[in-house]
């Protein structure tokens, strides 16, 4: 059958009437626990989110953060299936996995998880959640409905080094660069390798991970931290949202989701460089 994509709201209506093997209803939207792959449970707190609106999918699989597409092909209803629908993730898996590099002490569960997203056609409800399925109906991953954590845009106030922009470690040629976030007076200042900066950011109203910088301002001198302040400059250019990472880290995401800023909080240190 040839796929094809489908409208968000014909999506989500879709997502809404369908049925696996318990009749009950299955909506894919939101955030989602990984418990089990294949029936054994797994550690490292893995999730997967569905953004229905955008057809994107991301999350983190144990240690590294994951992001793709995934498109929805409804098959003609049929009783006697083990699922009604099907859904394709595409950009995710071991094949064409989108997902940062870290290392960790434990990476079996971020293989398992992967492992089983290659496998991924389909969808059904379960009596705690939603099971990911294979082609044949077998359960890949089950995944319980994630509380969405309290999100504040205090959490990143105060001084933040910057160590990625683009996924690159960032090469201290001059100066360390940073951003330092007054929460209080919407005001930002730092030193983009070279230059300090000052600037404003705002956000979406009802949106609290939403991040988005001002114009910003520099002094004009020139250096061997030029190049990385060239680089941080256009990375702030494009950051839409922030995430607080479990291990305390900042990221800042593009519109995309995807990471531009890695930061790391800077304990002790004036702000005045």
């Amino acid at each position: 059958m040839k796929k094809m994509l489908i409208s968000a709201a014909a999506f989500a209506a879709v997502l809404l009437s369908s049925c696996g093997t318990t009749g009950k209803s299955v909506d894919l939207s939101g955030e989602w626990n990984v418990v089990a792959v294949e029936g054994k449970e797994v550690s490292g707190n893995p999730y997967i989110g569905f953004d229905l609106e955008e057809g994107r999918l991301y999350g983190n699989a144990g240690c590294n953060r994951i992001m793709g597409e995934f498109t929805y092909v409804p098959n003609v209803y049929n009783p006697k299936k083990t699922n009604s629908d099907s859904i394709v993730l595409g950009h995710i898996g071991l094949t064409n996995v989108a997902a940062t590099r870290m290392m960790c002490p434990d990476m079996d569960t971020e293989q398992k998880v992967l492992g089983a997203l290659n496998g991924v056609a389909g969808f059904k409800a379960s009596a705690t959640g939603v099971e990911l399925t294979d082609k044949d109906g077998k359960v890949l991953l089950s995944l319980e409905k994630r509380e969405a954590p309290a999100v504040s845009v205090n959490d990143i106030n105060g001084k933040w080094n910057i160590t990625k922009v683009e996924g690159a470690v960032v090469e201290v040629a001059d100066k360390t660069p940073f951003i330092s976030f007054n929460v209080a007076e919407n005001a930002v200042h730092g030193n983009g390798g070279c230059n300090i900066i000052n600037g404003s950011f705002s956000q979406e109203e009802g949106n609290p991970s939403s991040l988005k910088f001002g114009q910003m301002i520099s002094t004009m001198m020139a250096g061997p931290g030029m190049e990385t302040e060239r680089k941080v400059l256009s990375a702030m250019n494009k950051v839409a949202s922030f995430v607080v990472n479990e291990d305390g880290t900042l990221s800042l995401m593009d519109a995309a989701n995807n990471e531009v800023l890695l930061l790391v909080k800077s304990e002790g240190e004036t702000v005045s460089e």
